[in-house]
């Protein structure tokens, strides 16, 4: 029964049907080996009225370290900057309040936990100098280190992709 031509075409079949579910129950990103991705944008409800966010998107591919975002032709507007971060789970970048990656004006390090497109919020709400997991199952979690400096989230000005620090981060902000 095993050499018959009606059990073959079932088992392969079925063998075909079972690969293409795990492929498929595999996330794309995943699959494809796809990378992270920033999208930086500034928000001012004052500038561009209700939708406050009516701007150019800054985004950065992972591994594209900015030393300054100069390039970014709304870097000096007024309003803070909307913080979108996609990438599969490991996925680490910080964001920093000065130029050429320099610790002394503040700094945001993001660690995705899962593979889902992450948005962050008000960094206030953020407890300094600790990790914490930000997030739920619905909108994805990651970790988070803030180390807070006076109008971070208006002046972010460098990214670096990848972990950059050993042991935990620096907590004094000095470089």
């Amino acid at each position: 029964m095993e050499n018959s031509p009606g059990f073959q075409f079932i088992f392969r079949t079925l063998l075909f049907l079972g690969l293409a579910l795990v492929t498929l129950s595999v996330p794309a990103e995943a699959r494809l080996g796809a990378k992270g991705e920033l999208v930086l944008y500034k928000v001012d409800p004052y500038l561009y009225g209700a939708c406050g966010w009516c701007t150019d998107l800054f985004s950065l591919k992972e591994d594209d370290n900015r030393k300054d975002f100069y390039s970014y032709n709304r870097y000096n507007q007024t309003g803070r900057y909307e913080i979108h971060l996609k990438g599969p789970a490991g996925t680490t970048v910080t964001l920093f309040g000065a130029r050429d990656h320099i610790l002394k004006r503040g700094y945001l390090i993001i660690v995705k936990k899962d593979n889902r497109p992450i948005e962050v919020g008000d960094l206030h709400k953020l407890p300094p100098r600790q990790w914490v997991d930000v997030g739920t199952l619905d909108t994805g979690v990651i970790s988070v280190w803030y180390h807070p400096a006076a109008h971070f989230q208006e002046r972010i000005a460098s990214v670096r992709w990848g972990q950059w620090w050993t042991g935990q981060p620096p907590a004094n902000g000095k470089d």
